[in-house]
């Protein structure tokens, strides 16, 4: 197999396995989108302001601002305004957000955990490296 063949291949296995995780934590959790679900779990972590999350999430602010205006009006997160400088917001999540996120959390555990039982250990640990070799 060509090696462009072969990171073809790679790249739809990727695609295809976060796809299927997904679809296997939103039976579970409701109706949380992949980016939902990465920004619900960064803004739990960093209250950040609405460009850091735009830049984190590599999307435009408008885009960002829709996402967090959705968020918002399901209850999940808030708009906070700094003490020190009110014209700065910062987004922060709700208890109710909370409590989603940590259930996604753990059913994206209990998924994965699932998954590798596939693999035997030694495999694990290959896929572990990999990750990691692809990470840095």
């Amino acid at each position: 197999m060509a090696k462009t063949d072969k990171i073809s291949q790679i790249i739809s296995l990727m695609f295809t396995t976060r796809r299927l995780m997904h679809e296997k934590i939103s039976e579970k959790t409701g109706s949380f989108s992949p980016l939902q679900f990465i920004a619900l779990k960064y803004i739990k972590e960093k209250k950040p302001l609405m460009k850091e999350l735009a830049d984190f999430l590599s999307v435009t602010p408008p885009s960002a601002t829709s996402l967090i205006d959705t968020l918002t009006r399901s209850g999940l997160i808030k708009r906070q305004s700094d003490p020190n400088d009110r014209r700065i917001v910062r987004i922060a999540i709700t208890k109710k957000g909370e409590e989603h996120i940590n259930k996604g959390i753990e059913e994206s555990s209990r998924q994965m955990r699932k998954s590798l039982k596939k693999l035997s250990g030694k495999e694990q640990d290959e896929l572990i490296n990999i990750l990691k070799k692809i990470i840095q």
